[in-house]
């Protein structure tokens, strides 16, 4: 069994970029982490993807997204994606398309998607967990980011790329919007190392599957956290007063 990653969760988000973890706030709605609003990731306004990295057996995912600047409450969110569309997710790499943006939305507006689940991470209980993704919408002609998308787990590692849905719509049910996912199912067989067949030909185990992803995970999350500091660098080098009063 792979070790368990300390800076993550029972699941993430591979892509976007999710909010800084927090072991002491992972159960605290709405985004498990003590972070806020954090550097937004470019996202496509049509087929648009999310991509998932688990490292525990997870129930009832739920996929929801905020227009709000800063969501505070799970009020705030509206079902992209309901449990009963979401199957039981095992260890592993998941990416699943996601309904378009509604006609409301515009180039350049905010949003913050959330994932809420429930696992048993490193106990005999169950526990409902957040983690949260802020997003900006962008055309998706001006969209360049290559997304890391691939499917498998790690008891079937057979990795299949996710089919884009182009169309797809979120349905209004009164208390919010649902849409039933779909991936590509039908991929050719592949051996134990899916992930690194779909990446670069080679065929490896099912132990290096785990590690890549937790490699792309670490990776993504890295960036993000050094875009982060500079990010904050600059805004006390630009506003040396707001930094001032911060520290009065």
């Amino acid at each position: 069994m792979a070790q368990l990653d300390d800076d993550m969760g029972p699941a993430a988000f591979l892509w976007p970029t999710n909010r800084v973890f927090s072991a002491v706030n992972d159960n605290t709605a709405p985004c498990g982490s003590a972070a806020g609003v954090s550097n937004r990731t470019d996202f496509p306004m049509t087929n648009g993807e999310v991509a998932l990295v688990l490292q525990d057996d997870s129930y009832n995912i739920n996929l929801a997204i905020s227009y709000n600047d800063n969501p505070t409450s799970n009020r705030d969110f509206t079902t992209l994606v309901s449990s009963s569309d979401f199957p039981e997710l095992e260890p592993g790499h998941e990416c699943y398309a996601v309904p378009n943006a509604p006609s409301s939305v515009s180039s350049g507006s905010n949003a913050t998607l959330q994932l809420s689940y429930i696992s048993a991470f490193e106990t005999d209980t169950n526990s409902t967990f957040y983690v949260c993704a802020d997003i900006r919408y962008v055309p998706l002609s001006q969209f360049t980011t290559d997304i890391p998308c691939f499917n498998v787990s790690i008891d079937d590692p057979t990795a299949v790329t996710s089919s884009q849905i182009g169309g797809a719509t979120a349905t209004s049910t009164g208390s919010g919007s649902t849409s039933t996912l779909s991936t590509s199912s039908g991929g050719s067989s592949l051996s134990g190392g899916a992930i690194a067949g779909v990446v670069v030909g080679v065929v490896a185990g099912a132990a290096l599957i785990a590690g890549a992803v937790l490699m792309l995970w670490r990776h993504y999350r890295q960036k993000a956290l050094r875009e982060r500091a500079i990010a904050i660098k600059m805004s006390e080098l630009t506003n040396p007063t707001r930094s001032d009063d911060r520290m009065s």
